[in-house]
């Protein structure tokens, strides 16, 4: 049995595809924050949270969290402030400016 046929387990694969719906929406609402600030299109905003993600280490989804509630002036839910530090560091250094989530 190969290594893609292994992880055709229709219980993990359904966890897969569990977990993907319930972290789209924030992802999704980073992206169009991002669109909006900056004029990007879809795929522009999604690659700069991937970069963002890449470069800190943090889950795509928790970077978009970060995002997201910073955006709104309120504390990430459930993230310790050292990875919200880091993730607003990146985004600020790399996409957002200085002004971004302060």
């Amino acid at each position: 049995m190969s290594a893609h046929e292994e992880t055709k387990d229709p219980s993990v694969e359904r966890d897969q595809l569990r977990r993907a719906l319930e972290t789209l929406p924030v992802i999704e609402q980073a992206k169009g924050m991002l669109m909006l600030l900056r004029g990007w299109s879809a795929e522009q905003a999604f690659a700069a949270l991937k970069t963002i993600s890449q470069h800190t280490n943090v889950k795509l989804h928790d970077v978009a969290t970060v995002i997201v509630a910073a955006g709104g002036y309120v504390e990430p839910p459930r993230l310790d402030r050292e990875t919200v530090r880091v993730v607003l560091a990146e985004a600020r250094r790399s996409v957002l400016g200085s002004s971004f989530g302060t």
